[in-house]
């Protein structure tokens, strides 16, 4: 198999400005795109861009930055338009849990390779039985 680089982590304070440029450029144009009444589709193109910058993150810190800043963008442009935040109950609830899910997901996928990794390292490991040969008695290592 080809095994792909993983792209170099950012720290944290680096990766929330990109992610506001990112969540405020790919809201803009999502929010010139489409219509209110297509919010969904809105939200996947939205969580698509919030996925490729939390790819930079190293870890959980990471996303939970990234996922209320993609959401404020969406909230604001996407949703309610001209930049006004609004909350409509449990519909925003969803919308900032999926978001963080698009946030997590470069995480799990990391994760997940990380495991299959390991798990076929551990398959190619030899299992037999070692007993290694003791050397003569007059050896020095004997001598214990």
């Amino acid at each position: 198999m080809f095994e792909e680089s993983a792209p170099a982590s950012m720290p944290t304070p680096l990766l929330f400005v990109v992610a506001f440029g990112v969540a405020l450029a790919a809201s803009v144009f999502v929010g010139a795109v489409t219509t209110p009444r297509h919010a969904v589709v809105g939200l996947v193109l939205v969580g698509a861009a919030c996925v490729g910058v939390a790819r930079r993150g190293r870890d959980l810190r990471a996303a939970l930055v990234i996922a209320p800043v993609f959401w404020l963008c969406f909230d604001g442009f996407v949703e309610h338009r001209d930049g006004v935040l609004g909350w409509d109950g449990w519909t925003e609830a969803w919308r900032l849990a999926a978001l963080l899910g698009a946030a997590l997901l470069p995480l799990l996928v990391r994760g997940a390779r990380g495991l299959w990794s390991a798990r076929t390292r551990f398959r190619r490991a030899s299992l037999e039985w070692f007993e290694p040969e003791m050397p003569e008695r007059k050896h020095p290592s004997a001598w214990n």
